[in-house]
C-alpha cells in the first residue's frame, strides 16, 4: 500500500504503524509521524513484493509524483545515461530529485553525473520508502529542489528470511527471475548489538521490438511514423556518385535485410526495428549492518553496501559508409544496369568513372553494447544523546563506478578500409564471398572503451534539543543544528579500444577529470505557537569551491483545530550547483534521435542545409558537458489539507507551486532543425554548408567533429531557461474490517495544473501540460495508483490499477491531424497463502488485462511505436514469489 502521511492523519491510515519519534525525512527534529508538517508518501516494500515489483525502478513507477525521464530501456543505443534508471519528482528532472539511503548520500553515476541510479539500490535491504513530495534544499541542500526519496533498510532483524520469485510475459520476452535473503541475529537491547546481512540477485531478460507487434516496425505512414534512415542505410548498398547524387542497387526488391521498406522511391532501414525493448539485465547486491550499544545512551552503526548491474543493449546492424573506386574494387563496382536514381541534384546517369561514397547495413552484423555499474558506500555513524542534545553523526564514503563496454558488433574500419578506401573483398552490393565474411568477422573488437569513477566524501553532524515552551502552546520548541562537509571527484579514462573503435562507436577518446568541495551550515527551529499552531524555521548556507556561497530557507506551518481537520503549507528557495558530469563530461557525436526536420521539409522548399536527402534522413549531434554552466534556483510552495473524518479513513490534499530558472538540459533536435536561423550558433556545417547524415557519419566525421566535412546539431547541456508547474496529490486510504476479512484502500494520484517549459533564455514558455511540445516530453494531467488488499488468516488478495491519462502525441499522422496518445490503465491481480507459519506462497498477474502501450509518434527514445516512459511493452505476465522465515 502506497500511502501519503502528515498531521494527525497518520495514526488513523496506518494503525500498525508505532508513532516513536524519530527523524523524518526533510527534517532534523525528532517527532512522530502525525507531527510532521512534511507532504509525505510511505511505500512498504512487502506491498511492494506482493504487487510483483522486483527492482527500485518498477518501485517509484507506481508514484504518481515521480515522473521519471530516464529508465533501463532508454538506455538502448545510447553512451550517455549509463544503462541506469533515475527518479524524476514531478518530472523535474532526475538532477532535482535527492535520492539517500537511510538518509545519507550516494555517489551520483558518474556517466549520467547528475543523480544517483536506481539500480544500485540494494532492494532486499529495503524496509519502507520514504518521499518528501515538496523540494528540501534548507535540510540538504543541492539537489533536492523537487523533493526526496529516502531508501530506509531492516533494522534490526533477528532470524532470517528468503525470497525466491519469478515472472514470464505472455508475449515472450522481458521474463525474470530472482531472490533475496536477509538474516539477523541479537537484540539491541538485551543482547547490546544486532547485525544485519541482505543479499540480492534479479535478472530480466532481454524483449526485442520484434516481440511486440505495437513496437516490430516502426513504419505506420499512415500515422506519420516513418523511423527510417534514409536512403543510404540500405542493403543491397546504396551510393553518392561525385554529383552529389544518390543511386540504389536493391530497389525496388529491397529484401537484403530484413529491416528494410519502401518509401518515397527508394529502399529505407527501419533503424527503431532493430533494438531491445527491455535490454538484458543483471543485478546483485549486499549489504552488512552491524549496530552496538555503547555506554551512556550511544549507539554505534557500520554499514556497508555493494551492488553491481550489468546492461547489455542490442543495437541492430551497424550501417558502414566508405569510398569505393572503380580502379580498387572493379569486381563489386556499380553498373549502370542495377542502378535507380534516388535523389540529389538530377537524375542524370551516375559518375561511374570517379570514386563514389557507398553505404550500406550489414544485415548479418548485430552490434551489443553494454554498462556495468557498481555502487559501494561504507558509513559509520554515531548517535546518542549528550547534555540534553540528541545528536547522530556520520562519515559517509560512496564511489560509483561504470565500465563502458562493446560486445559484439563494432568494426575496426582500419581493417574494412585502409585508408578509408573499401577493400576490394567486400560486395557492398549483395552476397558477401567466404574472404570477404572472415575480413569482416575479423574486424569486430570487443573490450572496454572506458572506466569512470565518481567518488563522494561526505561528513555531517546535526544535534536538536528542547528549549522549553517558549510560547505558552503547552508543547516545547526544539532547535536542530547541522553542519556537513562534502568532497566529490570525477574520473574518465578512455582506453586504446575508444581510439581504435572511435568512428563506429562516436565516443570520444578523452580523459575526464574534475572535483568539487562544498562546506554547509543549516539549522531548523520548531515552535509550537499554540496548542493548534506550529510552526518550523530552516536555513542552509552552502559555499562551492567552484560556485561561491548560496543560501536557501523554509518556512512551514502546521495547523490542527481538531483530530479531524489539519492545514499544512510551506514556502521554500532551493539552489542546484550544475553536476561534476554536466561540466566535465566528454562531448560524444553521435546520430541525433529523430529525422532532420527542417522548415521547408513538409512543403518540399529543400535547401543547402535540409536538402531532400536530409529531410529523410537521421542527422548527427554532438552532446556531453559544458564549463560555463550556472547554477539553477527554485522557489516552491505548498499547501495541504489532512482529514480524518472517520477512524480508520485518512486523506490528504496538497497543492503545489515550483518554479525553476537557469535550468539546465539540452535543447531538443526537433526544436534545433525547425529553427535554423534561431539556433544558428547551434549549427555546426560541413564544408559544403550542409549536415551529414548519420549512414554515412564514418565517411564525413572520420576524425569525429573536428572534420571539416562533418555538419552537425550540438545538443550540449545549457542553461537553457526555466519550469514553471503546479498542481495537487490526492491520497486517502481506509482500512475496514469484517467476519470475511480485513480489507484496506488506498488511493494516491496526481493532477497537473500546469506544466511551462522556456527552452531557452528570453524565450517562449512552451505548454507541456497533456502534450508534447517542441519535442518535450508531456506533464500527465493526471496518473494515479488505486489498490485494495484483502487478508484473513493464512489467506490474502490484492487488485491495483496504474492509471496514466491520455496526451497530445510530438508528431501529427499523415492528414496532418493531431494523434491523441490514449490513456493507459494497466490492472495487476494477487492471491497468497501461508501453508504454514513460515512459509508464504504468492501468485500474481500483472497487467491483468493485458492492455498494450497506446500508440505514440515519439523520437525521444529509440523504441518506436509506444512511449516507454509512461508505459510498460511487457503485457501481460504471471509472478510467484515463496517467502520463507528461518
Amino acid at each position: 500500500m502506497l500511502a501519503a502521511v502528515g498531521g494527525s492523519s497518520y495514526a488513523q491510515q496506518q494503525s500498525e504503524t508505532q508513532l516513536d519519534r524519530v527523524v523524518v525525512t526533510g527534517s532534523m527534529i525528532p517527532r512522530t509521524m502525525s507531527e510532521t508538517t512534511e507532504a509525505m508518501t510511505v511505500i512498504k516494500a512487502e506491498s511492494l513484493k506482493d504487487m510483483g515489483i522486483t527492482t527500485v525502478e518498477q518501485a517509484l513507477a507506481l508514484v504518481s509524483s515521480n515522473q521519471p525521464g530516464v529508465i533501463t530501456a532508454s538506455a538502448v543505443s545510447s553512451w550517455g545515461t549509463g544503462g541506469g534508471s533515475f527518479a524524476s519528482l514531478r518530472g523535474l528532472g532526475a538532477s532535482k530529485t535527492l535520492v539517500l539511503l537511510d538518509g545519507q548520500r550516494l555517489a551520483n553515476n558518474v556517466v549520467l553525473g547528475s543523480a544517483v541510479d536506481l539500480n544500485g539500490i540494494p532492494f532486499a535491504a529495503i524496509e519502507r520508502i520514504e518521499i518528501v513530495r515538496e523540494g528540501a534544499s534548507s535540510v540538504y541542500g543541492t539537489d533536492a529542489m523537487a523533493g526526496v526519496i529516502n531508501f530506509i533498510t531492516k533494522k534490526s532483524l533477528q532470524g532470517g528470511q528468503l525470497n525466491v520469485n519469478g515472472s514470464r510475459s505472455q508475449g515472450g520476452g522481458g521474463n525474470t527471475a530472482g531472490g533475496d535473503i536477509a538474516w539477523g541475529t541479537g537484540s539491541l537491547d538485551k543482547d547490546g548489538y544486532n547485525l544485519l546481512v541482505t543479499a540480492n540477485y534479479s535478472k530480466i531478460n532481454e524483449m526485442k521490438a520484434s516481440q511486440r507487434s505495437f513496437a516490430a516496425t516502426g513504419w505506420y505512414p499512415s500515422k506519420g511514423l516513418s523511423n527510417q534512415n534514409g536512403p543510404m542505410g540500405t542493403f543491397p548498398g546504396s551510393y553518392t556518385d561525385a554529383n552529389g547524387n544518390i543511386f540504389q542497387v536493391g530497389y525496388p526488391a529491397c529484401a537484403g535485410n530484413p529491416y528494410l521498406t519502401k518509401d518515397q522511391g527508394n529502399c529505407a532501414y527501419l533503424y527503431s526495428a532493430a533494438v531491445d525493448l527491455i535490454p538484458p539485465q543483471t543485478m546483485w547486491s549486499g549489504m552488512v549492518s552491524f549496530t552496538k550499544a555503547l555506554p551512556g545512551d550511544h549507539t554505534l552503526n557500520l554499514q556497508y553496501f555493494y551492488a553491481s548491474s550489468k546492461v547489455s543493449n542490442w543495437g541492430g546492424p551497424q550501417t558502414y559508409s566508405f569510398t569505393m573506386t572503380p580502379a580498387t574494387n572493379p569486381t563489386y563496382f556499380p553498373t549502370l544496369a542495377n542502378s535507380t536514381y534516388v535523389t540529389g541534384n538530377g537524375a542524370a546517369p551516375p559518375d561511374l568513372v570517379d570514386p563514389i561514397t557507398v553505404g550500406w547495413t550489414d544485415p548479418n552484423n548485430n552490434r551489443y553494447q553494454g554498462d556495468n555499474n557498481t555502487e559501494q558506500r561504507f558509513v559509520a555513524s554515531l548517535k546518542g544523546t549528550v547534555k540534553g542534545w540528541d545528536y547522530s553523526a556520520a562519515a559517509n564514503y560512496s564511489v560509483n563506478n561504470n565500465a563502458l563496454l562493446v560486445t559484439g558488433g563494432y568494426a575496426d574500419y582500419n581493417k574494412l578500409a585502409p585508408g578509408g578506401i573499401l577493400s576490394d573483398s567486400i560486395n557492398p552490393f549483395g552476397p558477401l564471398s567466404a574472404q570477404g565474411q572472415a575480413l569482416i568477422d575479423g574486424s569486430y573488437l570487443n573490450g572496454k572503451l572506458a572506466s569512470g569513477k565518481l567518488s563522494l566524501w561526505d561528513v555531517n553532524l546535526q544535534a536538536s534539543r528542547e528549549v522549553g515552551d517558549l510560547f505558552g502552546s503547552g508543547k516545547q520548541a526544539t532547535l536542530a543544528l547541522g553542519v556537513d562537509a562534502r568532497q566529490e571527484k570525477i574520473g574518465f579514462n578512455p582506453t586504446d579500444l575508444a581510439t581504435t573503435l572511435y568512428n563506429a562507436t562516436y565516443y570520444p577518446p578523452a580523459v575526464v577529470t574534475g572535483s568539487r568541495n562544498s562546506q554547509a551550515i543549516y539549522a531548523e527551529f520548531d515552535m509550537p505557537l499554540t496548542k493548534e499552531w506550529d510552526l518550523t524555521l530552516s536555513d542552509r548556507h552552502d559555499r562551492y569551491s567552484d560556485f561561491g556561497n548560496t543560501n536557501n530557507a523554509k518556512l512551514s506551518a502546521l495547523y490542527q483545530p481538531s483530530k479531524l481537520v489539519s492545514f499544512r503549507a510551506a514556502a521554500l528557495t532551493g539552489f542546484r550547483a550544475p553536476s561534476l558530469v554536466d561540466l566535465f563530461s566528454p562531448q560524444v557525436l553521435g546520430a541525433a534521435a529523430g529525422s532532420m526536420t527542417g522548415p521547408g521539409c513538409a512543403s518540399g522548399n529543400y535547401d543547402a542545409i535540409f536538402t531532400q536527402a536530409n529531410c529523410a534522413a537521421q542527422g548527427m549531434a554532438l552532446s556531453g558537458g559544458n564549463p560555463n554552466l550556472k547554477p539553477e534556483k527554485s522557489t516552491n510552495y505548498s499547501f495541504g489539507i489532512i482529514l480524518a473524518p472517520v477512524a480508520d479513513l485518512g486523506i490528504t490534499l496538497d497543492l503545489f507551486h515550483i518554479k525553476i530558472s537557469n535550468e539546465i538540459q539540452s535543447i531538443p533536435d526537433t526544436v534545433i532543425y525547425a529553427n535554423p536561423g534561431q539556433f544558428s550558433s547551434l549549427y555546426k556545417l560541413n564544408n559544403l554548408g550542409s549536415l551529414t547524415q548519420a549512414p554515412v557519419a564514418n565517411t564525413s566525421c572520420p576524425n569525429g567533429p573536428s572534420s571539416p566535412t562533418c555538419g552537425y546539431v550540438i545538443q550540449t547541456v545549457q542553461n537553457t531557461g526555466g519550469i514553471i508547474t503546479s498542481g495537487a496529490d490526492l491520497s486517502a486510504n481506509y482500512q475496514m474490517r469484517t467476519a470475511v476479512g480485513k480489507f484496506r484502500f488506498g488511493l494516491e494520484g496526481t493532477w497537473t495544473r500546469s506544466y511551462l517549459l522556456q527552452e531557452y533564455a528570453g524565450g517562449q514558455w512552451l505548454n507541456l501540460l497533456g502534450q508534447f511540445n517542441g519535442g518535450n516530453q508531456p506533464a500527465i494531467r493526471w496518473q494515479h495508483q488505486l489498490s485494495v488488499d484483502w487478508t484473513n488468516g493464512d489467506w490474502g488478495a490484492g487488485l491495483t490499477n496504474h492509471y496514466t491519462a491520455s496526451y497530445a502525441d510530438e508528431f501529427k499522422d499523415a492528414a496532418n491531424q493531431t494523434i491523441r496518445v490514449g490513456s493507459y490503465a494497466v490492472w495487476g491481480a494477487y492471491a497468497s497463502w501461508k501453508p504454514m507459519p513460515a512459509m508464504k506462497l504468492l501468485v500474481g498477474v500483472r497487467n491483468l488485462l493485458n492492455t498494450n502501450p497506446p500508440f505514440s509518434n515519439q523520437t525521444q527514445n529509440w523504441q518506436s511505436g509506444y512511449n516507454p516512459v509512461f508505459s510498460d511493452p511487457t503485457g501481460r505476465a504471471w509472478y510467484l514469489r515463496a517467502t520463507y522465515d528461518f
